[in-house]
């Protein structure tokens, strides 16, 4: 039947080709993008052979002309309806103030506009995005590796160029990537190493000095031609490739002027002078001993950078929030300085991350964090929604406000959207750190803070303001980008000469996907629908799960908060005595019955027979799980985000499946409407902890089963933010003796939130993940959970009370 069926297949299908080199044959017949172009280099070592010549290396530089990849990326119809061509100014109020200013796209900043100014009436600016960084190719042994260099626009919207499926980040180059050795080692090594570094990169941006002087036509995505200047507007590297770029000692700052010594305090320094920094190399170059050169800590090259039109490499640096903030300035420093300082070190904020709660948007550290060998960006976000919480205590208090500082600025650095309002508060949360980072010396963990990341800090208001916000260059998106083309493509290789191999592979990779993209617009597939859109449900890089447009629209409806449950309650025939035993309902009944009589109460009518008994043995249908949706948030998303909300009762283990724990989430409930003219967020908000999620039964009547209800737990309203940590203090509210509870209807549920254990000195060893909210009474409401959350605890608040 198989092969009956194979020889059908063939038959009906009748391909081109008859073998693999057929087939390849065809794919290199369609239509390419740019072709690639290879150097080949000989290096001249000052190490000696056996027979006292010159050691020599050749090298292999493989790159495009970045001039057609940029009229690749303008010209492509995908990227019509997201594409700008001149820049704009927004504002937040009708008026235009400079006070209200927002920082968003590239093309809303002020960089563009500096651009416009100087180049001829008519001309269009390609603000050229560049980034490179050396990844490993070879898996378990071997050496190999690959030093790729991409290209993008600032003109494509930052999250169509963040989404790697799109394919608006062209690749251009493989710098060589060699170990030099025909130089001796020391010093001497790596120096020839940025001088082969930037004699690639001239090399391959060569094209962009004609193009950015005199422009070049280019036909554009809404088929209009236009003369287009690319210039050189940002380059997205780690910080030792921004002082390789920037052609310094990685001990001085990439950017500004200041001296190394300098590095740990507030000090804001002259940005480096492109001109001035070619004069002194120069001078250095000559024998001239230039006091300038040591000082900025620069190093003897030819930059490539000094000829391109527009530039200011010094400018065009971007801040890098994977490697600066979440890995360098917080899991590098703040994390192992606050551990020293905290009584019990790391044993004891093992003992805490054991205990945090669980919640669907939090990984649960089981070991602990100090036994993890492996961080990845994913961990080190992680830890940082709950860090300050799980230092409270037992530090000292100017610890805990050093650390908030932290984290409060690289919240504020993720905003997708500024004001200025939002990037003074950025830069006080910077002055923060600073004022209390003497606690960290006080207890005699560091001495000085010379560090390069902590002082690139003081750069990113700048940066914004001039290229947009941070999300438009972060280099996960190029951490990323190296799976598509350079992991991918060296499997593919017989791992020999294997940088030929994988240009060749990228080429048919673009050729099918170019061929594919005009398939689908000759010939759209039945019942498929064109998108204006390319936002897909996925999780944003923070690991929040967004939607799609028609989803996110029929989710928030007139622009109340709706909800999501089962199409069929997951728990059926549950009976008041299994709520009050499985599910902690206490007082159910009574719950019930007052929810009721306020139910019928409100529509002036009698409440139906069989409302009016309920016992022991009276069953009902529970969800194990409900989906609220976040709203969109400039500072965040522009859709709305999926929240979920369990309520589910402890599982015993089974046959190959261990025993679950209990799941009762923590909520923000709208207990009554917010004043209109309140400018407080929190107004008519209060937490409650969802012991259950109900369907009432029909026999109810129709106005109370339209919406299913939940069993909530109170806790004491929201008063005055805790002075170190600046988080809310909750605990549970009583009436006589008892814990207060309540049954709402489901949309009075805004949102889930996150409670952190108040721990005291020492946590209590009795304390697990699983049972820390029923044996603890005192929480902190913790604005890390998500940056939804910093916005409306911490910045929204704080406008409020300031």
């Amino acid at each position: 039947m198989s092969l009956t069926f194979c020889h059908q297949t063939r038959n009906r299908t009748r391909p081109l080709f008859h073998n693999k080199y057929t087939y390849l044959k065809r794919l290199d017949e369609l239509p390419v993008g740019p072709g690639w172009v290879c150097d080949e280099w000989e290096v001249e070592g000052d190490l000696l052979d056996e027979n006292g010549a010159r050691q020599t290396e050749d090298v292999e530089l493989w790159r495009r002309d970045p001039v057609e990849c940029i009229q690749e990326l303008l010209g492509n119809p995908v990227f019509k309806t997201f594409i700008r061509y001149a820049p704009e100014k927004l504002f937040g109020d009708q008026e235009g103030t400079e006070r209200t200013r927002i920082y968003d796209e590239m093309w809303t900043a002020d960089w563009w506009w500096d651009i416009q100014g100087v180049l001829p009436s008519g001309a269009t600016v390609a603000p050229v995005i560049l980034s490179s960084d050396k990844t490993q190719l070879s898996r378990f042994s071997g050496d190999k590796q690959a030093w790729p260099v991409y290209l993008s626009v600032g003109n494509i919207s930052k999250s169509v160029r963040r989404q790697p499926s799109m394919r608006a980040t062209i690749l251009v180059g493989y710098i060589p990537v060699t170990k030099l050795e025909c130089f001796s080692k020391g010093k001497r090594r790596s120096l020839e190493g940025y001088c082969l570094f930037h004699e690639c990169m001239k090399a391959i941006l060569e094209p962009l000095i004609k193009a950015g002087e005199v422009g070049v036509e280019m036909v554009c995505a809404d088929g209009a031609i236009r003369r287009v200047h690319p210039i050189l507007a940002a380059y997205v590297a780690d910080h030792p490739e921004q002082c390789l770029i920037s052609g310094c000692q990685e001990n001085f700052c990439p950017k500004c002027s200041v001296h190394s010594s300098k590095l740990g305090e507030p000090i804001y320094s002259v940005m480096k002078d492109q001109t001035l920094v070619w004069d002194f190399i120069q001078e250095e170059a000559r024998g001239e001993k230039s006091s300038e050169f040591k000082e900025l800590g620069l190093r003897l090259i030819d930059p490539f950078w000094r000829n391109l039109p527009h530039c200011d490499i010094f400018s065009c640096i971007t801040p890098d929030l994977l490697h600066q903030l979440h890995k360098g300035v917080f899991k590098d420093h703040t994390v192992s300085w606050a551990t020293s300082c905290l009584e019990g070190g790391a044993k004891e904020l093992d003992r805490r991350f054991k205990a945090m709660p669980s919640h669907p948007a939090l990984r649960h550290f089981k070991r602990g964090i100090s036994l993890v060998s492996q961080w990845t960006g994913t961990e080190y976000k992680q830890m940082e929604k709950v860090f300050v919480g799980a230092i409270t205590g037992a530090s000292d208090p100017d610890v805990i406000r050093a650390v908030r500082a932290v984290l409060d600025f690289l919240y504020y650095a993720h905003f997708e959207s500024h004001t200025d309002d939002s990037l003074r508060r950025m830069d006080a949360a910077w002055a923060a750190f600073h004022q209390h980072k003497h606690a960290f010396v006080r207890e005699g963990v560091r001495d000085r803070f010379n560090i390069p990341k902590l002082h690139s800090a003081l750069h990113y208001a700048l940066s914004i303001r001039k290229l947009g916000t941070t999300d438009g260059y972060n280099t996960e998106h190029s951490e990323r980008l190296h799976i598509d083309y350079a992991k991918q493509g060296y499997a593919a290789s017989n791992k020999r000469a294997y940088i030929q191999q994988m240009a060749i592979w990228l080429n048919r990779q673009e050729a099918v996907s170019q061929f594919q993209a005009f398939l689908d617009w000759a010939r759209p597939a039945p019942g498929s629908c064109a998108r204006d859109d390319p936002f897909d449900t996925r999780k944003d890089c923070d690991g929040d799960v967004e939607m799609e447009e028609e989803e996110a629209a029929a989710a928030m409806g007139d622009g109340t908060a709706q909800y999501v449950v089962a199409k069929n309650p997951g728990m059926r025939g549950v009976t008041v005595r299994q709520l009050i035993r499985d599910f902690g309902c206490t007082d159910f009944v009574r719950a019930l019955e007052e929810y009721l009589r306020d139910a019928s109460r409100r529509r002036s009518g009698e409440l139906p027979v069989a409302a009016r008994f309920v016992h022991s043995s009276t069953r009902f249908a529970l969800y194990k799980r409900i989906t609220v949706f976040l709203p969109p948030m400039r500072q965040v998303s522009r859709l709305p985000m999926k929240d979920v909300i369990r309520a589910m009762p402890a599982q015993s283990s089974r046959p190959l499946r261990p025993a679950v724990p209990p799941h009762f989430d923590t909520v923000l409930v709208r207990e009554h409407p917010r004043a209109a003219d309140s400018t407080n967020p929190l107004e008519g908000l209060r937490v409650a902890r969802v012991r259950a999620i109900l369907r009432l039964p029909l026999t109810y009547g129709e106005e109370l089963t339209k919406d299913p209800v939940a069993f909530v737990e109170w806790f004491t309203p929201f008063r005055t933010q805790d002075v170190d940590s600046g988080m809310f203090p909750v605990s549970y509210s009583s009436r006589n003796h008892r814990r207060r509870v309540s049954i709402i209807p489901v949309t009075q549920i805004i949102r889930s939130c996150y409670l952190i254990p108040k721990w005291g000195r020492k946590v209590d060893t009795t304390w697990t993940s699983a049972n820390v909210l029923d044996k603890c009474t005192k929480f902190y409401v913790s604005p890390y959970l998500r940056h939804h959350d910093f916005v409306l605890y911490r910045y929204l608040y704080d406008k409020h009370v300031s």
